[in-house]
């Protein structure tokens, strides 16, 4: 045997060198954190795509609330920059129907009047939990918080195609005025808009 194959690097000794390198240390850290960032979100857009982690569908019950509520925010904020067009397309059904006959009757200056100020005099729009109604709507109770009263209102949220909209506003009444912060419906920062 040779003295420059017995001098070769050994398997051990290349190893621990290698393993020493901080050049190589920091080039596997970035890979195995990548990895880990990769698996990660799979995981995650498997869990918001409806499958849990062992593999079954996630139950209708644990699905969030928010989405369905959207049309509800949606129409206020339309409703505050007068946009008409924004405000209707929230709507669906007979709450549609009812709101293009008013606007025809009204014209168009008038209706988008009295959106803004339907806005302009509410301090806050809160909701509470939905109850679900036997045709898969379901029925919001909602508070317009006014500067010395509130105004109660179930909104019908219903499916149509991909999104949900507005199938009806139910007048509940007025209260004498806005009840105090601890009762009204809906966490503040979590639902709702306030201004």
């Amino acid at each position: 045997m040779s003295a420059a194959a017995g001098q070769g690097i050994r398997p051990q000794g290349w190893l621990k060198r290698l393993s020493c390198d901080w050049r190589v240390q920091v080039a596997l850290g970035i890979v195995v954190l990548a990895l880990a960032v990769l698996v990660g979100m799979a995981l995650e857009r498997r869990w918001a795509t409806g499958a849990a982690p062992g593999g079954r569908a996630k139950p209708a019950a644990e699905l969030p609330p928010m989405p369905e509520v959207t049309p509800i925010a949606a129409s206020w904020r339309a409703a505050e920059k007068g946009n008409v067009e924004g405000y209707l397309a929230c709507f669906a059904g007979s709450g549609r129907s009812e709101l293009d006959a008013r606007l025809a009757r009204q014209g168009r200056e008038a209706f988008q009047a009295e959106l803004r100020a339907a806005a302009e005099a509410a301090l806050g729009v809160e909701w509470g939990p939905p109850k679900r109604l036997d045709d898969g709507a379901l029925s919001f109770p909602v508070t317009v918080l006014h500067k010395e009263d509130a105004e109660q209102f179930d909104y019908v949220v219903a499916p149509v195609r991909e999104e949900w909209k507005i199938r009806a506003i139910v007048p509940r009444g007025r209260g004498a005025k806005a009840p105090p912060y601890s009762e009204r419906l809906g966490p503040p920062a979590g639902q709702g808009d306030q201004r």
